[in-house]
């Protein structure tokens, strides 16, 4: 009702002002007719007077025109007299229908001039006419238009109602699932103290089983010193020193021909493989979150201790130059530390959003660094327990070696060889290669760079010269994976790597021709290690199975 009587209080007020408008336009004209009609009418009035005049001077020309006769004819003074009273009588009749003319010129003149004026009148009468007519066309516009809108608000107000409804429902949604997160971080707050408690548990129990298998191992070692001190002890011709403890030295590393020992080393792939600096012992990691340390006595593989501790498959193995710590990388972006005396976990190193695929020691024991595929690689310091050092390299990192305390060499998914020194952010070089790089190793005279990569050859890198100095590949060699381990012989005459064929293939240096094809893997080969005194190599695959390579 509101609405209606709105629209026809418009309507009044609109058509008010038009007739106001009419009347503002038609005062203008008024005079302008009136003063037509008056002209008009005087006009009709001289025009009577006009015709009254000359039937009144052709009256007084008959007059005139007998009096002539009669006095042509002998008229006497009284008629002279009247003549010219008569005669004067019509020069004054002329001169008034003189002026009339005038005054009748005058007035044609003035109703031209009016009817011009009356003519331009009309035409912006008509102007006005055309434009009342378009004003009339944008009123009803405007009003259909109105009304479409006020059907809109009608909508809108509909749709805002209905908006406001979802919100007030939204918001008893929302209040209803925040007390449910309230709950629900109560109950996981709850669950995380049960499982650091199991945990905690579970660690003592670990600390437990370590201590019996230490004792055991103790025992083990008295009996077994016990009968080694009957033994007579001697050195071996490739220089392996008998004694444990004692490092070889090797002079010249011989290339095996037959597998000595092949077993189960993991529940699932084996990842890595590497011997300790004494060669004593080599240590295995596998996808089954476990590295496992073996020693290799009369042709068989020992288990002499297992390292738990890591929350997904280890990627990496590196001992310390002491052989007292076992360093390794893992898959749930963390690096760990183990300590070999007593086979416990020392240092958990976690900072890294991405795989770690590679770590390694740092100059001395108490600093590490690691590469991830988070494309960074950090520097730990082990006394702190904290990253001291994040480098953004820029591509995912398979592997790294360091060389000169501070220097890092890191290979990269970008096909990229980076050299970075600890005490910048910045890259001091860079190497482009054919494929992306696998893995990195440096030669004991830490004068040459070993490069596997993904383009199926192997690099060495003159360090000296920052370029490639020779070229390895062979018929049926493929790199297994993007983080394949190739590997120098401990006297830098040889190089060794796995193939995607099960087939482990040895390269001769010198004449960088293929020396020898190993084969009696299954599956595809991921890492190598050559046995520090020269003598074997120890190989790993994707399917459990480690192999030992050796001839004695």
């Amino acid at each position: 009702m509101a609405a209606h009587s709105e629209s026809l209080s418009w309507k009044q007020n609109l058509i008010l002002q038009l007739k106001n408008r009419n009347k503002t336009q038609t005062q203008t004209y008024a005079s302008l007719i009136q003063s037509n009609n008056k002209l008009q009418e005087q006009v009709s009035n001289l025009r009577s007077k006009s015709v009254h005049s000359q039937v009144e001077a052709e009256r007084l020309r008959e007059e005139n025109l007998n009096l002539r006769v009669k006095v042509e004819s002998g008229g006497g003074t009284g008629s002279g007299e009247k003549t010219q009273a008569l005669e004067q009588k019509l020069y004054r009749l002329q001169e008034e229908l003189t002026e009339l003319h005038r005054k009748r010129g005058e007035n044609s003149q003035q109703i031209i001039d009016l009817n011009n004026k009356l003519q331009e009148k009309e035409k912006e009468l008509q102007l006005k006419d055309g434009l009342l007519a378009d004003s009339e066309v944008r009123v009803f516009a405007l009003r259909t238009e109105q009304k479409n809108l006020e059907a809109t608000i009608l909508e809108l107000e509909a749709t805002n109602q209905m908006l406001k409804d979802e919100h007030q429902a939204l918001q008893l949604a929302f209040t209803t699932i925040e007390e449910k997160y309230r709950r629900s971080k109560d109950e996981n707050r709850e669950l995380v103290e049960r499982w650091m408690h199991l945990k905690s548990k579970d660690a003592d129990k670990l600390n437990e089983e370590n201590d019996s298998f230490i004792r055991q191992r103790q025992a083990k070692l008295r009996k077994e010193l016990a009968e080694a001190a009957k033994e007579t002890i001697s050195i071996t011709e490739q220089g392996k020193a008998l004694l444990p403890g004692i490092p070889p030295v090797c002079l010249s590393a011989s290339v095996p021909t037959k597998a000595m020992c092949k077993f189960d080393a993991h529940e699932g792939e084996v990842n890595a493989v590497r011997f300790n600096p004494s060669g004593t012992l080599f240590a295995s990691g596998g996808g089954d979150r476990k590295i496992k340390l073996w020693e290799i006595r009369n042709g068989e593989c020992e288990n002499k201790g297992t390292l738990l501790g890591s929350n997904a498959g280890i990627t990496a193995l590196e001992f310390d130059l002491e052989g007292n710590l076992v360093l390794g990388a893992s898959s749930d972006f963390a690096s760990r530390v183990w300590s070999l005396t007593d086979q416990r976990l020392r240092h958990t190193l976690t900072g890294h959003s991405g795989k770690v695929f590679a770590a390694r020691f740092l100059g001395e024991s108490n600093k590490v660094v690691s590469g991830s595929h988070d494309r960074t690689l950090k520097i730990w310091d082990l006394h702190s327990r904290a990253c001291v050092k994040t480098i953004f390299a820029g591509s995912s990192c398979n592997d790294l070696v360091t060389l000169h305390g501070n220097n890092i060499i890191s290979g990269h998914f970008d096909k990229r060889l980076r050299f970075w020194d600890a005490r910048s952010d910045s890259t001091a070089n860079e190497i482009l290669l054919q494929g992306r790089v696998t893995s990195l190793d440096l030669s004991p005279d830490r004068m040459s760079l070993l490069c596997s990569t993904r383009d199926d050859s192997m690099k060495i890198i003159d360090l000296r010269m920052n370029q490639v100095s020779s070229t390895f590949c062979a018929d049926g060699f493929k790199a297994s994976c993007d983080w394949s381990r190739a590997v120098f012989s401990p006297d830098g005459n040889f190089v060794a790597s796995g193939s995607h064929d099960g087939a482990l293939y040895v390269w001769n240096i010198t004449t960088k021709k293929v020396e020898k094809v190993l084969k009696d893997h299954n599956h595809a080969v991921i890492a190598v290690t050559w046995n520090p005194c020269g003598a074997s190599i120890v190989s790993c695959e994707k399917s459990r199975k480690v192999v030992v390579w050796s001839d004695y």
